[in-house]
């Protein structure tokens, strides 16, 4: 669950190897000697070599101030070690990196292009229109919750990348939203399941089927029958796991369905 849908997939190949070509530095340049010979130079030896002729200028500078003991030279030492401390702490850099929520950013970055794209288009953002226009598929209590929990089988704590929705064997499943069955299947893991593309990055997964009622490519509507709740794959009872994901990512389906698990 949560790997990208396969019509993004060249569209981030694309951006990640225009990152590569923007971003990363030339590690070996070429140049023409006096002679008119081709001579390689390498990144990572000339940025050593600068590195160390910094800190060693530092250095000097330090020792003259040590020397020649007066207020200013005092003044002098005192900021320059303040400087080495400030600049050179990689400890506090790494503690804080860890700490950073990566997760956090790409949402907020992705929200925003959200934001900035409705106003272009004068249209709802997708996160608006999932909450005003897509349904619940099956009206069932939540028995199992989004994010990590006790796998109920191997008791291992694990990612729960959906929700469980209470449902007897052979209760209606209804398509979300309009859209195209982008996938149809059975693995061990969900058992029978149908992957719907909603466009717009948005996806809808609906596992653990007794039976399948459309197949790949098919056009659905929304409210439409599209299976039966089932027992299927890794299952300790009768329910519908259902997932909403956007750009591939999974999102809890209770931060947009409000009236899921009445």
């Amino acid at each position: 669950m949560g790997s990208y849908n396969s019509q993004y997939e060249n569209y981030y190949n694309s951006l990640k190897k225009r990152s590569r070509a923007t971003y990363l530095p030339n590690y070996k340049n070429t140049f023409i000697s006096d002679k008119g010979e081709k001579k390689t130079s390498n990144y990572w030896t000339r940025r050593i070599i600068r590195e160390l002729i910094g800190v060693f200028v530092l250095f000097i500078f330090v020792i003259m101030c040590k020397a020649v003991n007066n207020t200013r030279t005092v003044s002098a030492y005192n900021y320059s070690k303040s400087i080495i401390n400030e600049n050179y702490n990689y400890k506090d850099i790494l503690n804080r990196s860890k700490s950073f929520d990566f997760k956090k950013l790409q949402d907020s970055i992705i929200n925003r292009i959200e934001n900035i794209r409705s106003k272009l288009t004068g249209t709802d953002m997708v996160q608006d229109k999932i909450r005003k226009e897509f349904i619940i598929p099956v009206e069932g209590t939540e028995t199992s919750a989004f994010g990590y929990r006790k796998d109920p089988i191997t008791k291992e704590n694990k990612f729960h990348s959906g929700i469980d929705l209470d449902a007897k064997v052979g209760t209606s499943v209804k398509a979300s939203y309009d859209g195209v069955v982008r996938e149809c299947g059975e693995d061990s893991e969900n058992g029978k399941y149908i992957l719907i593309d909603h466009k717009n990055g948005v996806e809808t997964k609906y596992c653990h089927l007794s039976e399948a009622l459309v197949k790949k490519e098919d056009v659905v509507k929304k409210s439409q029958v599209i299976a039966k709740s089932g027992n299927t794959g890794k299952s300790t009872g009768p329910h519908l796991h259902f997932e909403l994901l956007y750009m591939g990512e999974n999102k809890n389906p209770n931060d947009y369905f409000n009236k899921l698990g009445n």
